[in-house]
């Protein structure tokens, strides 16, 4: 009974993983590893006391490392028609052959609304991205990525990934692992606050009074 229990905790974490991965994540044994780590370091934690302003620290490291990674960036995108990483970010999202409207494009690319329509019309004057009719909404198109945004992409693709070696900087094959599992970890709790943008749990959370 004891195996029996033990097997049916597994497959209600392994349910739990497959749920918080992205749309078109495959599943990968070692992130799962990383992400059960992370998450049973969690359950035992509880009663840890943090050092002053860890939490503020955090948060502004993770800032920084977000600003290395777009000034590394634009190095490699200076030699490329496009513009930036978040204008990769679309083309990326779009990968293989997708088709999403506008407004999930930029849910999927973490944007705000009028920044990522910003990118999206420099997308479609550059034609690296095309609009196409919705098969059941007249109202709505579809976007989808045109064989020259997929061209300019493979063209600076090995670029891309020395970059993220690069951001990874010198942690060891398993840091980069436990990293990648914490990062999900904090993708699937502030995904949904960034999709709902309920302004009144936000400050509520960010301790804002509203006037």
């Amino acid at each position: 009974m004891k195996t029996y229990s033990n097997i049916k905790r597994l497959i209600e974490w392994a349910e739990k993983f497959d749920k918080q991965l992205l749309a078109g994540e495959q599943w990968d044994d070692k992130y799962f590893v990383s992400w059960l780590s992370a998450e049973l370091n969690a359950d035992t934690e509880t009663d840890t006391v943090l050092p002053e302003n860890t939490e503020s620290t955090i948060a502004m490291l993770i800032i920084f490392m977000y600003k290395y990674a777009v000034f590394y960036s634009r190095k490699i995108f200076k030699h490329s028609i496009i513009y930036s990483i978040d204008d990769f970010g679309v083309l990326a999202t779009l990968l293989p052959d997708k088709k999403l409207k506008k407004y999930d494009v930029i849910r999927e690319c973490i944007a705000e609304k009028s920044s990522g329509n910003e990118v999206l019309k420099r997308l479609l004057r550059q034609k690296l991205i095309k609009e196409t009719n919705h098969p059941t909404d007249k109202r709505s198109k579809l976007l989808e990525i045109t064989t020259e945004g997929l061209s300019e992409i493979n063209a600076i693709l090995i670029q891309i990934q020395k970059m993220g070696s690069l951001v990874t900087g010198n942690l060891s094959k398993q840091e980069k692992i436990m990293l990648l599992g914490m990062l999900l970890n904090l993708h699937q709790f502030h995904n949904p606050l960034f999709k709902a943008n309920d302004e009144k749990l936000l400050n509520e959370k960010l301790g804002i009074n509203p006037a």
